[in-house]
């Protein structure tokens, strides 16, 4: 029976009883929008101050704070209704186990006074947190050097994260940083989808840069300030759909992570690489758009095993369009090169950098790891004549088994170049 009709039951000479139904529900009507699943909500504005304002002109971040340790205690979600954020504080928002952060049409903008590293939201050893929307913007166009700003920070023995609908923008670290401890107590089941991150970053200076300008990152930064996403000891994860643009060091870093599918996913513009792995085992990367990178597009290294690239294009990145040396048990097949190796190479021979696929080894391999088992198969490699050639693989002693068969080899050049004592052991058939 509906609410008008209920209304017309009462008699009108009853005016108490009329109005103690009609609160009723109107009470259960309202918590038939706050119940999600079995668990109420927390709106933000709730914990601001009367008058408050939606523009960003005045900060809230500790009544923000407020609300999520709120949330925490009653386990409840956290919405935060679609308006400006200011936030002037680097600690961040920390959040706590068991949140949902509905962000949808919120904006959370960093002011220009921020002298510290930092991070919008941050966890450590925290489960079942869904971030869902919303948006985060930094001013790394008026932050000195070395102040590293974060968009999430997850740290710890973290499980069951999502990240869905974000875009994050001109930050001076991760987009997305999710850090486990170690290889024995990794980060667990963390998918990052549907998210753009673009103009991330520290600043990291190409190795070719004329003297006088960056070589290398920038002082005050680490390696886990480098790439729009990085994951640190990951294990079970999923980027899906995603876009991650402009960053200002690498697109992307996965170290030690394991069982990933990095799919769907658009890599573009970065300063340095754009699909990185480090020390990986069991990462697949399919249907991704790796292009202009100012480096290599893909590399894979340091001790990585069964990791594979599958229906992928890479084009017009600087260097490589693939880099995988010291690494076993990988498979490079159905992708699309094209004109990779824009930059010249350099007289070291660690140094010859601009075929489409280089087989190496590094110059430094903490992994100790043989370079082995490989097929690089059915692959379009088209290669100018500016580059030394469509793949080049260089032979040494702890070498063996490279399987190159049955790729369409266009451009002027169309060599695979073979060289060191144990070409032997590299396998080539059926290209057209």
């Amino acid at each position: 029976m509906s609410i008008e009709r209920r209304r017309y039951l009462l008699k009108p000479r009853d005016r108490v009883w009329s109005l103690l139904v009609m609160t009723l529900l109107q009470i259960t009507m309202v918590r038939s929008t706050v119940v999600q699943g079995g668990e109420t909500s927390i709106d933000v504005t709730s914990h601001l101050p009367a008058g408050y304002v939606r523009d960003g002109s005045i900060c809230y971040q500790p009544q923000l704070q407020m609300a999520l340790e709120a949330a925490e205690e009653s386990g409840r979600n956290v919405v935060f209704p679609p308006i400006t954020y200011q936030l002037n504080d680097p600690a961040g928002l920390r959040v706590h186990s068991g949140l949902t952060l509905d962000l949808r049409g919120a904006r959370f903008v960093w002011v220009e006074e921020i002298d510290a590293d930092g991070q919008t939201f941050v966890g450590e050893n925290v489960s079942d947190v869904t971030f869902l929307g919303g948006e985060i913007v930094g001013r790394n166009d008026v932050w000195e050097p070395g102040v590293n700003v974060r968009g999430i920070h997850l740290a710890g023995s973290c499980k069951r994260i999502r990240v869905q609908d974000m875009h994050m923008q001109d930050l001076t670290s991760n987009g997305v940083g999710i850090f486990g401890v170690d290889d024995e107590m990794p980060a667990r089941d963390v998918w990052v989808v549907d998210t753009i991150i673009d103009n991330c970053c520290n600043v990291y200076g190409d190795y070719q840069a004329p003297k006088g300008e960056l070589h290398g990152p920038e002082k005050g930064s680490v390696r886990e300030d480098q790439g729009s996403v990085a994951f640190y000891y990951v294990e079970d994860f999923v980027v899906r759909g995603c876009r991650f643009s402009r960053s200002r060091s690498d697109g992307t870093h996965f170290y030690h992570c394991t069982n990933g599918h990095f799919s769907d996913n658009r890599v573009d513009r970065s300063k340095m690489g754009g699909y990185f792995l480090e020390g990986c085992e069991h990462v697949l990367a399919t249907n991704c758009v790796i292009r202009d990178n100012g480096s290599r597009g893909v590399t894979i290294e340091r001790g990585s095993e069964a990791c594979t690239l599958v229906g992928c294009t890479i084009e017009r990145s600087g260097r490589e369009g693939l880099w995988i040396p010291d690494s076993r048990r990988c498979v490079i097949t159905d992708n699309l090169f094209r004109l990779n190796g824009r930059k010249p190479n350099n007289v070291e021979p660690r140094r010859i950098w601009n075929a489409n696929i280089t087989v190496d080894e590094a110059g430094h391999d903490p992994s100790g790891s043989p370079t082995e088992h490989y097929l690089i198969a059915d692959n379009i490699i088209e290669t100018d004549a500016s580059q030394i050639a469509a793949i080049r693989v260089e032979t040494k002693d702890d070498l063996s088994n490279i399987v190159i068969r049955d790729n369409v080899l266009l451009g002027e050049n169309r060599e695979i170049l073979i060289e060191g004592a144990f070409a032997e052991r590299v396998h080539v058939s059926g290209h057209e």
